[in-house]
């Protein structure tokens, strides 16, 4: 059973090698689900006709699998802990990545997705933040920061090495790969997490006064803060996940060339990671709502020097970099705020609760976007982007407000 009274000094550095493999799943987990397509989505349309679309909506049926999971999963790791649902999550994963190489066609392709989704939702993302959280204690936050800086890398990784497995042996051989790794790395390393034993009556002992536990959150103002907080990341996921996938012709369309478009949207990779480390490194010396008002009050303001100041690499850069550190502080938030506003105590359910409106808005979003650009144009998509983000911003701000007056 964890300690519950280890100093957070020797929290770290004990489960530090533990820590340093669930990042690696994470880059595995992320790189071979969610990157992965970008690459291999030319060889899905040569050998089986399957386009653009089809192919990603593979993405969509991973992500909604993982939102109706989200719920009755979050509750069940509250009591079980996590080890067991990441063990079957790994196999799952890695047999729903199996079935993708043998796709034959877009019935059994998009099957292979669903399965791939319960998987994902076993293993990723909320269920790595809930482990932490029961591991780390009151150094949740800078984990789960230096957690979600080394993610930022499973594109860098995975791009590169999915296109050489695929130029070199073929694409579904780069998925029998990836669903490898599953099981020969991935699998290892979350038999590896401590087992949990549910003890409330300890923790209240030994910890009484550690806001962690008990959140900051006043209680009878926990359902309407539930609903702000899944309004905001809705809506700052909405436009995270949908203008990001439409940033290089956005830039050619302000007037600059191929080369520079593509030159300036790489700056978003660093300026996301720069701010998750900043936070990581940082971030404990203020509150973390008021670190994400931050990031949301960033976010319509670049979106917004775009649509009055076009056409200047300067002025793209200063967008793309400023748009996608506001992405990146606010991608912490997802999983730090939920803690420090409820606590560790019923922390998985609650993010799988508010998984449900998050993933169906990331789900969506690339669809929304492709559409309004057909539609209305970019200039009129960034105002439309800034104006979701604000939405979120004055979410954000009345939930400061509210926490200011408990």
């Amino acid at each position: 059973m964890p300690a519950p009274f280890l100093s957070a000094p020797s929290r770290l550095s004990k489960h530090t090698p533990l820590l340093c493999g669930l990042a690696l799943t994470r880059i595995i987990g992320w790189g071979s689900t969610y990157y992965a397509p970008s690459v291999l989505a030319g060889y899905l349309d040569r050998e089986m006709g399957l386009g653009p679309e089809l192919v990603f909506s593979g993405i969509t049926i991973l992500l909604l699998t993982g939102a109706f999971a989200a719920p009755a999963l979050g509750k069940h790791l509250d009591v079980h802990g996590t080890r067991r649902s990441m063990c079957v999550g790994a196999v799952i994963c890695g047999l729903g990545l199996a079935t993708l190489a043998l796709a034959q066609g877009p019935v059994s392709y998009l099957a292979s997705w669903f399965v791939i989704g319960i998987g994902h939702a076993m293993t990723l993302a909320n269920v790595g933040n809930v482990t932490v959280a029961q591991v780390m204690g009151e150094r949740t936050r800078r984990a789960l920061g230096l957690m979600m800086l080394v993610t930022g890398f499973s594109s860098s990784v995975f791009w590169p090495l999915a296109a050489f497995l695929s130029q070199a042996y073929g694409w579904r051989v780069a998925w029998l790969i990836f669903a490898a790794m599953q099981i020969v790395i991935v699998l290892p390393i979350h038999f590896a997490i401590p087992a949990y034993h549910r003890s409330p009556a300890v923790e209240a002992v030994a910890e009484p006064a550690k806001t962690v536990d008990a959140g900051s959150a006043p209680h009878a103002q926990r359902r309407g803060i539930f609903w702000l907080l899944a309004l905001i990341f809705s809506a700052s996921g909405l436009v995270s996940w949908g203008l990001p996938l439409n940033l290089i012709a956005l830039l050619q369309s302000s007037g600059l060339s191929q080369a520079s478009a593509v030159g300036i949207a790489s700056l978003g990779g660093p300026a996301t990671l720069l701010a998750r480390l900043v936070d990581a490194v940082a971030g404990e010396r203020f509150p973390v709502e008021r670190v994400a008002l931050g990031g949301l009050a960033l976010g319509p303001l670049a979106c917004l020097i775009m649509v009055f100041a076009p056409g200047s690499a300067m002025t793209a850069i200063t967008f793309v970099v400023c748009f996608s550190a506001a992405m990146g502080v606010i991608s912490v938030a997802r999983a730090t705020l939920p803690l420090a506003l409820f606590g560790r105590q019923g922390f998985g359910a609650m993010l799988g609760k508010l998984a449900v409106p998050q993933n169906i808005a990331f789900a969506v979003a690339p669809l929304l976007f492709a559409v309004m650009i057909e539609s209305m144009g970019n200039r009129a998509t960034l105002v439309a982007s800034a104006a979701i983000q604000l939405v979120g911003f004055l979410a954000m701000l009345r939930l400061v407000r509210l926490m200011r007056r408990a």
